[in-house]
């Protein structure tokens, strides 16, 4: 009897260090220092795309090229706050110079990058419910106090801002509709004045002389494909890429004016740190 007792208790003892050993954790019991955790590069730029429909054909283009490069991938961060149908007129609905504001607060964007119009061929309900008439003696003043009031109101933020014109379109009346809208839109950031609030030029498909609409054109590749959509306004995937490769190398340049990089993320402390020799000190007089 005793000796089955003393076999019983040697089971249970087995047994426990059995479950001891496998409680421990992996690096413990195996004798391996943990094993560190890759670290991906932290979000420090933001770009905020906002607008009508159309900024989300430049929303999905840039989001492409950052997607090429893993550390601009981490270090960027894109804001998607394009409203389908919305523009400068209908305040009823959505009231641009307004949201562009709270955009400012809670995303906190490095660069607005702005596009409306599509949709401003009619009659305008600003902020306070007042209402002009399509046609109106004042309606083209009245649409111009809204792209300043537009750009202030993202440019509070400290941000950036780009607001892009609008492309050629196939339909004759909306294409000088708009056409006439782009000049309002630099006219409207001289008017503002602020080095850091700059009117983009439109992707063109003839860079040179004039432009016309076309629903094919060369892709990155040189293939004929189709760059627009069927609405004869919008940006086909491939459309999407050529304008992604047009207006990249233009935010850079923002950010470069701004006295940053868009890659900073991506950069070596050493890198970091001669950039940060290389800037001018802004206490010191000359």
């Amino acid at each position: 009897m005793a000796k089955r007792s003393s076999r019983v208790l040697r089971i249970v003892a087995t047994v426990a260090c059995c479950f001891a050993a496998a409680a421990l954790p992996r690096e413990v019991h195996a004798g391996a220092d943990p094993a560190p955790k890759e670290k991906g590069p932290k979000v420090v730029s933001r770009i905020a795309f906002a607008g009508d429909s159309i900024v989300d054909n430049y929303w999905e283009a840039i989001l492409r090229v950052i997607s090429t490069n893993p550390c601009l991938k981490g270090s960027v961060e894109l804001g998607r706050f394009a409203r389908n149908g919305t523009g400068l007129t209908r305040g009823d609905k959505l009231y641009w110079p307004r949201e562009v504001r709270r955009i400012g607060e809670t995303f906190k964007p490095d660069l607005f990058v702005l596009s409306v119009g599509l949709n401003d061929r009619q009659f305008i309900v600003d902020g306070n419910g007042a209402r002009t008439a399509w046609g109106a003696p004042d309606w083209t003043d009245k649409y111009r106090s809204l792209i300043v009031e537009f750009l202030k109101g993202a440019a509070a933020s400290k941000a950036g801002v780009l607001i892009v014109g609008l492309p050629i379109v196939r339909d004759g009346v909306e294409n000088a509709d708009l056409q006439g809208k782009n000049k309002m839109f630099a006219e409207a950031v001289a008017r503002v004045g602020l080095p850091h609030v700059q009117y983009v030029e439109p992707w063109r498909l003839k860079p040179d002389g004039v432009d016309a609409f076309a629903s094919y054109g060369p892709d990155r590749n040189g293939r004929m494909v189709q760059i627009r959509t069927s609405d004869g306004e919008h940006f086909t995937v491939a459309g999407e890429d050529l304008v992604g490769a047009y207006l990249y190398p233009r935010i850079v340049a923002a950010f470069e004016q701004m006295g940053t990089r868009l890659d900073r993320g991506c950069q070596s402390a050493d890198q970091a740190a001669d950039t940060a020799a290389e800037k001018p000190d802004k206490g010191r007089q000359p």
